[in-house]
């Protein structure tokens, strides 16, 4: 498996795109790959496990994912604890204050249960990290 990794310059400060990102129930608000969160455990400032409903094209899975906040709000990783078709999904944001702007940083890396040419998983892996910040930034820009 190999990581794909993209970063996007946000103009808002880092403690609003911190607030953002932290607010994991508010995804699928702004995120088309997330239709649904349901908080499992934790709190909803910063929830330490969810159940969510994610979309990348055709695929379609319910994933329950774990948090660790221990270094928020440099970086947020996130791992998967069960799933449908997913088999690993690993991923990272990490934010950097540069003025009044926040660089992030997302990556992401997948594995399925049923065979995906590497090309085509990657493929859907930049689609989704590119989406996610690109979405992100419109919430936090508009």
């Amino acid at each position: 498996m190999s990581e794909t990794k993209s970063t996007i310059i946000i103009d808002a400060p880092l403690s609003q795109v911190a607030e953002a990102i932290a607010s994991v129930g508010t995804y699928p608000s702004w995120s088309s790959s997330m239709k649904a969160v349901k908080l499992l455990e934790g709190d909803a400032i910063k929830p330490t496990k969810v159940e969510m409903s994610l979309v990348s094209g055709a695929l379609r899975d319910e994933a329950t994912l774990t948090f660790d906040w221990s270094n928020f709000p440099a970086s947020l990783t996130f791992t998967l604890e069960s799933a449908d078709l997913l088999t690993a999904m690993d991923g990272k944001q990490e934010l950097k204050s540069i003025g009044n702007e926040t660089e992030v940083s997302y990556s992401l890396t997948v594995a399925l249960s049923m065979p995906v040419p590497d090309m085509m998983r990657q493929k859907a892996e930049k689609a989704v990290v590119d989406q996610t910040l690109k979405e992100l930034k419109a919430q936090l820009e508009n």
